[in-house]
């Protein structure tokens, strides 16, 4: 495990080699990456980027974001300078998947560029309202989040990027995955299949996981392992039927 040229970055496995890459982008409230349990049961030929964010945990003394696209702004300039010229395959949890969605659109715009994939979990599409009931569900994990001092919580700070985002419905023409847990009352899974009219690519399908909008923390094999398929499928997308 290591840091990337970016400190915003944390490398899981040997990125020397590898063509593709998959990038993990951070859910609301976390400090460090959920995700490393999953990165672990990734073939040894898929290393994981795990993104950070600016402000907290070892990156305090940086200046947090103040938008969702701030905060892809960071990211993409950190990966491009620590992964350059490898296949990004984006996943992103919740707000993470927000992040997800204005990394590929970065991608895109550079001449030659783009992403492998994108992967959406747990998250309604670009534009929706937040539901009022998120910010209930997500109270008792503010506490434990506070920084020493004063401050505003992590939590606290992520629900208001998420509330403030705006986004000009660009479509991207990344391969697309939705994952979702069956009970998840934030993003249900068809809810999940408007996120189609964000990508002109190929469609590669939805899958669910048993649990809510943590799914991700149990399981973490079977999510590995459709996050390999993703990326195997992606090599191909000659093969698989755009969305209608």
């Amino acid at each position: 495990m290591s840091t990337g040229t970016g400190r915003s970055l944390v490398i899981q496995g040997d990125v020397g080699d590898a063509g593709d890459v998959v990038v993990f982008l951070p859910p609301a409230g976390s400090v460090t990456s959920p995700y490393l349990p999953i990165g672990e049961l990734l073939p040894d030929t898929l290393p994981a980027v795990h993104c950070e964010t600016p402000g907290r945990g070892r990156l305090a003394d940086e200046e947090p974001p103040g938008s969702v696209q701030g905060a892809a702004d960071r990211w993409a300039a950190d990966l491009a300078a620590t992964v350059p010229g490898r296949r990004l395959h984006f996943f992103g949890h919740s707000l993470g998947a927000l992040y997800a969605y204005e990394l590929t659109l970065r991608c895109e715009s550079r001449p030659g560029g783009g992403a492998a994939s994108l992967s959406v979990s747990g998250a309604r599409e670009p534009g929706s309202t937040p539901r009022p009931l998120l910010a209930t569900a997500f109270a008792a994990l503010r506490a434990p989040d506070r920084r020493q001092g004063e401050g505003e919580p992590w939590m606290d700070r992520d629900l208001r990027l998420r509330g403030e985002y705006r986004t000009g419905h660009r479509t991207v023409r990344a391969p697309l995955a939705l994952l979702c847990g069956t009970s998840d009352p934030f993003a249900r899974p068809g809810e999940m299949e408007r996120w189609k009219d964000f990508t002109s690519g190929p469609y590669l399908g939805l899958f669910t996981f048993r649990g809510g909008h943590d799914y991700y923390l149990s399981g973490q094999r079977a999510i590995a392992d459709v996050i390999t398929r993703v990326v195997e499928r992606s090599r191909h997308p000659e093969r698989v039927p755009h969305p209608e």
